[in-house]
This record gives C-alpha cells, sequence and structure tokens, in this order.
C-alpha cells in the first residue's frame, strides 16, 4: 500500500440496465438460482489453525469474502452522508457505518462477512501495546480536537458491534516497524508496526474478537518469512490460550501481503510455497486502483508503469493473478485485492466483469468502496436528485449479491481458473484491457465448467462459443447453459451465439451431457519476467506441420496454432486447424546447437506417438512443465520471456521450491488444482 493524496475522482457511471448488455441468444426456461455457499472461513477449531494446506483442515476451505476500506478511502477522513458536522465524524462510526450499509443491503446475508479495517487505526504505547488511534490517521494517543475522530483505545466494543451485525472482525497490520502509510508516532510511543511485539499483539487482537488479520510487509527489518512465521505461530498461541482459559475463541484467518511485491522469479515462486502453511490467503501482485491516489485515472484499465507505479486496473488485477492460478486449492487462496463495484467509478458492465473474472478466478470477494451509500435509504434518496447514480448504485448491489456467481467463487473444489483464448498485448507489451475477447474457464466439483466471456472492445461484440473448443466431447445429447447473470437456462448441442456489449462479460455454466468426457485445453504462457507486460503464448512457429517444427513464445492471438490439450497420458497435443495428432516434443538424442551456453535440446512438435519418452509432460503447482522421468523442463531460451519470438528449449529445471526459474514456468489449462 501507500499513502495517497485526495485528488478529484473520475466519473464514468452510465446508466446501463443490469442484465441487457450480455445476452445468450439460445432459448430456454428460468430456473431458481441455487444458493451459494459463502462459508466466512473463520469458524474451524484451534486444533486446525495450522492446517491450511490440509483440504480437511482448511480454515477458509471456500474463498473470503468481505469489506475492506483501504482502496476507497484509504487514509484520508471522510463525511458523514447526513450533512452533520465532519469535524465530529470518526473512523470507527465510519466503519460501523460502512458494515450497516453492507447489512442493510443484505450483502453481509450474502456472505460479505470480513469487515477489515486497514491502516491508520491504530498507535502503539511505551509499553508495546496496541491501541486505536484517537486521531482518524494518526498514530498517536493525543487528541488534536481540530481532526477528525479516530477510534476508541479498546476496539472491544467496535468487534461487539461488527459480531451483532453477523459480520466478522478483520484488522490490519504490517510485519515490520511501520505500516505503509508511514504515520509518525509521537514521543513516547513506539513504531506501530508488528515486528518485535508479535504476541503482544496477537494477544490484543484474540482479546478483541478479531476474526481476521491482514498483515502487509512495510518496514521489514528481518526476513519477512521469519516475520511471517513468528506471526503465525503467535496467533496459534493466543488462540489456543484463550481457548484453555475457558473463552471460546475461533481462529484468526491469515492474509498475507508477502508474494505481492516480488515480481514473478524465484522469490516469488518460494514465497508462494512458504505462505501455505502460514496463513489462508496471499496477495499476489501490486496494489488495485485506489480512489485516493488514482481518482483521476481509469479503475478497469491501468498498466504498471503507465498510469501508475504500483497499482493495477481491474484488469490487471485479474490478469496477474490468472497467471498464478496454480496455487489455488481449499484452504489456499490468491488474493486478487478488492472489488471496485460501487462508487470508483467503474461502468456497471465493468463491475459485472470484475465480478465475474474474481469469481472465476476463485479470488477473496473483497468489496472496497463507500458502502454507506449501499443503503436502500441513501440509494432511494438520490432518485430525484441523481437517478443515474441510485441506478448505479442498485446494479452493484445486485453485481455483488447474485447468488449463482458467488456459487462459483465459492466452489467446493478450490480451482483458479485459465484463459482458453485471448490474452491480447498493447503495442508497449501491457495487457490489452480495452481490446479482443478473453475466454477464461473455471472447473466445477459438479464436473461442469464456468465460462467467462470478456469484450473488451469499445463496441457490442457478437461472438459464438464453441464448447467442444473448450475440452468437451460428446457422443450425442445435449448440453445445459446456464447464464449466469440472466438466470436462464438453454440447451445446446455445441454451439451458444452470445452478444456481449462493451468491456461486459457473459458468465456460463456449461454441463455436458451424461456421458460426455472433458480435456482441458486452451492457451499455454510463460511468467513474465516484468509484471508490467502481458506474458507470451506457447506457439507453434509460423503454424508449421513439419516434424521438428520449432515451438516459440509470442504475442497471444488466439489463433489456433497456440491452443493446447493437456492429455491423460500427459501428451500435450497441439490444436491447429488442419493438423492432427502433433505433439509437443524435443528432440531425441542430442542437440543440433548449444542451448544457454551447453548442449541441449530444442523442442518442437512430432506425431503424437512417434517418439516414446519424449511426449509425456507433468505439470505441478510449481508451474514446471517437465518431461516425465527426467529432470528437464520446458523452458524458454536464454531466460528472456517478454521477447516474442524466442525458442523453446529443454534444460535442466530450477530446483523446488526456492530455484524456481520464470523461463521454466508456465500457466496451463487443468481439470482440478494440480498437485504440489
Amino acid at each position: 500500500m501507500q499513502k495517497g493524496t485526495t485528488v478529484t475522482k473520475r466519473t464514468r457511471n452510465r446508466t446501463v440496465p443490469l442484465f441487457l448488455s450480455a445476452a445468450v441468444l439460445v432459448g430456454g426456461s428460468a430456473l431458481t438460482a441455487a444458493p451459494a455457499s459463502a462459508d466466512d472461513g473463520v469458524s474451524q477449531s484451534a486444533a486446525n489453525y495450522s492446517d491450511a494446506a490440509n483440504p480437511g483442515g482448511a480454515i477458509a476451505p471456500v474463498p473470503p469474502m468481505g469489506f475492506n476500506n483501504w482502496a476507497r478511502a484509504q487514509c484520508t477522513p471522510q463525511a458523514p452522508l447526513d450533512g452533520s458536522p465532519q469535524i465530529n465524524y470518526s473512523f470507527q462510526q465510519y466503519m460501523e457505518d460502512n458494515a450497516k450499509g453492507l447489512s442493510d443491503a443484505g450483502l453481509i446475508a450474502a456472505g460479505y462477512k470480513n469487515v477489515t479495517v486497514d491502516d491508520c487505526w491504530m498507535y502503539r504505547n511505551s509499553s508495546g501495546y496496541l491501541h486505536g488511534a484517537l486521531n482518524w490517521g494518526g498514530a498517536t494517543d493525543v487528541r488534536n480536537t481540530s481532526t477528525q475522530p479516530g477510534f476508541d483505545s479498546e476496539l472491544t466494543n467496535y468487534g461487539s458491534y461488527l459480531h451483532g451485525l453477523g459480520a466478522k472482525f478483520g484488522i490490519y497490520e504490517t510485519s515490520g516497524t511501520h505500516t505503509c502509510s508511514t504515520a509518525a508516532p509521537t514521543s513516547p510511543n513506539l513504531p506501530n508496526g508488528s515486528e518485535g511485539y508479535e504476541q503482544n499483539d496477537a494477544n490484543s487482537f484474540v482479546a478483541w474478537g478479531v476474526d481476521e488479520l491482514k498483515y502487509d510487509n512495510c518496514g521489514d527489518q528481518e526476513p519477512v518469512q521469519t516475520l511471517d512465521t513468528r506471526m503465525s505461530n503467535d496467533l496459534s498461541t493466543a488462540v489456543t490460550n484463550a481457548n484453555n482459559a475457558g473463552t471460546a475463541t475461533p481462529n484468526v484467518m491469515f492474509n498475507i501481503s508477502a508474494p505481492a511485491g516480488l515480481a514473478n522469479g524465484s522469490a516469488k515462486f518460494a514465497a508462494m510455497d512458504w505462505v501455505r502453511p502460514l496463513g489462508q490467503l496471499w496477495r499476489v501482485g501490486p496494489d488495485i486502483y485506489n480512489d485516493q491516489d488514482n481518482g483521476a485515472t481509469d479503475p478497469w484499465n491501468q498498466a504498471l508503469g503507465v498510469q501508475s507505479s504500483y497499482n493495477f486496473g481491474a484488469y490487471q488485477s485479474f490478469d496477474n493473478t490468472l497467471e498464478l492460478a496454480r496455487y489455488t486449492s481449499p484452504g489456499n487462496w490468491n488474493d486478487a485485492d478488492m472489488l471496485l463495484i460501487g462508487d470508483n467509478g467503474m461502468t456497471t458492465p465493468e463491475e459485472r466483469s470484475q465480478m465475474s473474472l474474481f469469481s472465476a478466478l476463485g479470488a477473496p470477494l473483497v468489496i472496497s468502496t463507500d458502502a454507506r451509500k449501499f443503503e436502500p435509504s441513501y440509494i432511494s434518496s438520490l432518485a430525484t436528485t441523481d437517478p443515474a447514480m441510485a441506478t448505479h448504485l442498485q446494479n452493484s448491489v445486485a453485481i455483488l449479491g447474485d447468488s449463482e456467481v458467488i456459487a462459483v467463487d465459492q466452489d467446493s473444489l478450490g480451482a483458479g481458473a485459465y484463459r482458453v483464448s485471448g490474452g491480447a498485448t498493447n503495442a508497449d507489451g501491457t495487457p490489452a484491457a480495452s481490446s479482443g475477447i478473453d475466454v477464461v474457464v473455471k472447473p466445477l466439483a459438479d464436473g461442469s465448467r464456468a465460462v467467462v466471456v470478456l469484450n473488451k472492445g469499445s463496441a457490442t461484440a457478437h461472438y459464438t462459443l464453441d464448447l467442444n473448443a473448450l475440452g468437451f466431447s460428446a457422443s450425442g445429447g445435449s448440453y445445459t447453459v446456464r447464464d449466469l447473470w440472466a438466470h436462464s437456462t438453454s440447451t445446446s448441442t455445441g454451439t451458444v451465439a452470445l452478444s456481449i456489449g462493451s468491456h461486459d462479460s457473459a458468465m456460463l455454466k456449461i454441463t455436458p451431457p451424461s456421458g460426455a468426457t472433458f480435456t482441458p485445453r486452451g492457451q499455454i504462457t510463460v511468467s513474465r519476467n516484468d509484471w508490467s507486460k502481458e506474458s507470451l503464448c506457447l506457439d507453434n512457429y509460423r503454424s508449421g506441420t513439419g516434424t521438428n517444427n520449432p515451438v516459440d513464445v509470442y504475442n497471444c492471438t488466439g489463433n489456433s496454432n497456440q491452443q493446447w490439450q493437456m492429455n491423460t497420458d500427459g501428451s500435450v497435443q497441439l490444436l491447429q486447424t488442419g493438423t492432427s495428432n502433433l505433439c509437443l516434443t524435443p528432440q531425441s538424442g542430442t542437440s543440433t546447437g548449444t542451448v544457454n551456453g551447453q548442449t541441449g535440446q530444442w523442442v518442437g512438435i512430432a506425431a503424437c506417438g512417434s517418439a516414446p519418452g519424449y511426449q509425456t509432460w507433468t505439470y505441478n503447482r510449481d508451474g514446471n512443465l517437465k518431461l516425465a522421468g527426467t529432470g528437464n523442463c520446458l523452458d524458454v531460451y536464454n531466460g528472456t520471456t517478454t521477447t516474442p519470438g524466442t525458442p523453446v528449449d529443454l534444460y535442466n529445471c530450477g530446483a523446488a521450491p526456492n530455484a524456481i526459474q520464470t523461463n521454466q514456468t508456465w500457466a496451463a489449462p487443468f481439470s482440478a488444482p494440480p498437485a504440489a
């Protein structure tokens, strides 16, 4: 996080009917929506605290849902909505009013239970204990009456208020000596970060009734792995001690930020491994757009290094997290950061698309908006003064509360998503958020697939979705097609015609006929070594069909020479139009030249079954495509993963988990969360 200054917020809200801009053009009758399984993920027994990597003992068996104030307000004091004097309006009251807005809009009941106050709520006294700061945004116990109030010194009553609404109490801290807002303590108070005070803080959190800790990594003096491990252990100790003392105490869900600040590389992939036994969710990339720093820019499309040094737009947050979907499983969630649905300046179609995409990811669904405006009475008050905003907010609440879309996010299989096609690149190499179509698939526990078709262009797109191209194979019968936004059901024998508005998405649940099989297929992309750039696709060079035609990495085009099928026998089959039975194959024997300075093997295509021992690959959570029975991995030559046209070879795998190489990690289609 970065402390920001107030800027004028861009206004892009348009009056758009909620469910008209993405339509499935096949008939069917509506069905009653199945209720979502909105597990809050914090009610496990204390004995299960350290079992985050074990689905049977997972603290968060499904992605957590809730609210956080950061992206909308950061540490900036806010005004009451009723016109009363702002100087008397406290940070604590603002958070309570947001919780009430969620409750009155039905969103806590829908599953958004974890209400988390972010930075600037605290100070640390001279004895080393945390308390609520008395001024909004100030790390102090000295009340300054010229500023707005902060929090009560003890947060017990605040936590009780949240629990009384049926919500959970989430709180922020950092693993270092000071939080990311860099608010300076007043003497003799101490820096407000947790480093060196972990057990004190864990004890305070448990005593106040905290259910979730969001743990940043600003101000670290020791290795972040050491600090996060210490807090994880100390939270467990505090919970155990409270239960042993006779106070029934749930575990504190632990949201770790450690991987977020690391670009792809050995350190990032190592962090993605060591966080798993410590917490239940972890941030995986830069902060999403925030209203205070980025209010004059586009919350949907914000490229790193272009509009901001450390803020993604909603699309870029999705795009970055999609590449890491292999790490998602029950109790282990990639945090793509916050939902900007509400009053952050996205259009209704963009809000619907963010909800579609984040649900497909299996991401935690954490709202960051002014949820006070979700109060039905507030929306009604806008009917005459600002009817467009009233309609927009009504749509926002409906999007957030859609039980069928939530159910995709909360699916018990716990799989992430992968891209079948799309992922286009701008001329500067950044992800194209305003052109092209992305098709994204998420496997579901009942054998069906959730499919998101996103229109990133500026005009309505007419698109035909080929169900066989997703990997289904049926000898007869019809597919059941459920439109999750329109809440309608139809049947199809193989294709679905879609009309999708600009920046909107269709979200479908595809259930195959009895006896159908599914083999995952789509794009295979290499990890980007510059996270401001788009990933490149594994590409059959110039669509050649000869034996040993090379493969390279190239801008993702959506063309069939970038379509691959992950067969059950371990072969990776090319699905290029006009070809059949060609598989990813290293040259057998020695190579025709040196690779990375050593004798190696270039990789190309050959007839499936023609090269025993050279066409069976394993794909697991570390992202390696490893030639079975060897220590060799599919490798982008010379380590450069953002240069289109770079050839692909076979090379010694970097040792997991601490020496995994970016040019050997791939995002590939799957049917279930990849194993370790």
